[in-house]
């Protein structure tokens, strides 16, 4: 078990890395609409994903609705900070996720969270849900970048 939480870690750490390598550093403010889009989604996704297993470590009664219901999900499309900014502030919050799931037990993985949708959820699956975005997004990044 212990294995597939480091595999996940360690996923997020690739992911990350990916993006930069794909996006460019800085990242150049003309981005093709396309990539823009999803540079946003990514960048309002990583901060929805680091609250919400912060809020699931530090809280009981925490209750999750779908990532996409999440306000600063739904508000993607209205960032304004350029290309780099967001890709930073991913980046920044990617840190602070990987730093947390490093420091979990077992039993925090594992840990039952209600769910709006779902019933019920683990941090472990919540994560795995976020990798799989990822991994699913990256080749629509390189495909909008030609």
């Amino acid at each position: 078990m212990l294995d597939s939480y480091r595999d996940l870690i360690e996923g997020l750490t690739e992911e990350s890395t990916t993006l930069r390598e794909l996006l460019g550093s800085p990242v150049p403010d003309d981005l093709p609409a396309d990539a823009s889009s999803l540079l946003k989604t990514a960048r309002a996704r990583e901060g929805a994903v680091l609250r919400r297993a912060q809020s699931v470590m530090r809280h009981e009664n925490v209750n999750l609705r779908s990532i996409e219901n999440e306000p600063d999900v739904l508000a993607a499309a209205e960032l304004t900070d350029s290309p780099e900014v967001l890709l930073t502030a991913f980046e920044h919050d990617r840190g602070e996720l990987v730093s947390l799931l490093i420091n979990l037990t077992l039993k925090d993985w594992e840990r039952k969270v209600p769910h709006y949708a779902l019933g019920e959820t683990t941090l472990a699956e919540e994560i795995e849900e976020h990798l799989s975005w990822e991994e699913d997004t990256l080749p629509t990044f390189e495909a909008a970048l030609g």
